[in-house]
């Protein structure tokens, strides 16, 4: 759903999951995602930190959160958490690689 651009949807199908299996890495970045694209930062920040926290900066959905978070707190105007959710993430792909196509 939230590949088709129903955000909404999506939103409500995700939080159903997470709450059906909770702390689910893949499920929260989706969260994330799609709590952002709806405007709810609040939420798309917690679920992305939680997905970092769950991966414990190894792989590359670790990384794809930092880089999402960095992006969050730019449109939020916070530069120096932005600056530090990239560099997590330049530290990421060093050792895991280049990004994965979503």
């Amino acid at each position: 759903m939230l590949q088709q651009g129903k955000v909404k949807d999506a939103l409500a199908e995700l939080k159903r999951a997470d709450a059906l299996q909770p702390d689910m890495s893949e499920t929260l970045y989706s969260l994330g995602k799609a709590a952002s694209l709806a405007g709810d930062s609040a939420a798309a920040e917690h679920a992305l930190l939680k997905v970092a926290e769950l991966e414990k900066n190894a792989g590359s959905l670790a990384a794809q959160s930092h880089f999402a978070l960095a992006a969050l707190y730019r449109k939020q105007g916070q530069p120096a958490k932005a600056r530090h959710e990239m560099e997590e993430f330049q530290k990421l792909q060093s050792t895991i690689g280049p990004p994965r196509a979503e």
